[in-house]
């Protein structure tokens, strides 16, 4: 008797192990899905998409960034010379300024962002502006950078004649997106000036979803320009 407690004592200790392990995986699932849930721009689904959002808070740097400044004022930034269009962080060294250029707002996503100058660690804080590329709201094509799953997560939900706006001081510009596709990393073609267009945007970020082989491209061009009301 006492050597059948024994093994099924032996038994129970052999079957806990994978027990826990099922459950902290259960555990993790159901974290990852309220996650997806929180972030999950709901607004479409609801036809309720907001008309305007909220300002971003402002940009607390943290870690080795935390001696850095964050100014309004123009300063160089180096250009990237990776080849590659921008997705995955390769710097290493905190730059010792951060440019912030203005606020790209994303209604139909929920998306309220700083675009910072820069598509390295600016873009931990925010949403990356391709040196070299045509200024926000200017003549050209203007490509902003930004990670998934944050900020642009769902940004492959974008369609056509939805609305992108960038508020730079008192001005706000506003885009319409007209077209998506993928390309692949070294695909930098897209920076360059789009014929037939006279000032657009391009957004880019990893795709697919946690793979990021290639690169989403959402464009829009500009359609509209006004005040401010988040200056006011």
């Amino acid at each position: 008797m006492t050597e059948e407690k024994t093994m099924a004592k032996s038994t129970e200790k052999r079957r806990r192990g994978p027990r826990l392990i099922m459950a902290l995986g259960l555990v993790l699932v159901a974290a990852a899905v309220v996650m997806e849930a929180a972030d999950y721009p709901w607004g479409r689904l609801l036809g309720a998409i907001p008309e305007t959002l909220p300002d971003p808070a402002p940009i607390v740097l943290t870690g080795e960034d935390a001696d850095s400044l964050v100014t309004d004022e123009a300063e160089p930034v180096p250009e990237d010379e990776s080849g590659i269009l921008p997705g995955e962080e390769t710097e290493t060294e905190p730059p010792e300024v951060y440019v912030r250029l203005g606020i790209l707002k994303i209604p139909s996503l929920g998306v309220s962002q700083h675009v910072l100058e820069g598509t390295g660690r600016q873009m931990r804080y925010g949403v990356g502006h391709v040196v070299g590329s045509a200024g926000l709201g200017q003549e050209g094509n203007c490509a902003l950078s930004g990670h998934r799953p944050s900020p642009f997560r769902y940004l492959d939900k974008l369609k056509e004649g939805e609305k992108i706006t960038i508020g730079v001081g008192e001005t706000l510009y506003t885009y319409t997106v007209y077209e998506s596709f993928s390309v692949l990393p070294e695909e930098t073609w897209v920076l360059s000036d789009i014929p037939g267009e006279t000032a657009t945007l391009t957004l880019i970020t990893c795709t697919p979803y946690l793979v990021s082989s290639h690169r989403l491209i959402v464009r829009a061009r500009l359609t509209d320009t006004g005040l401010n009301p988040a200056a006011s």
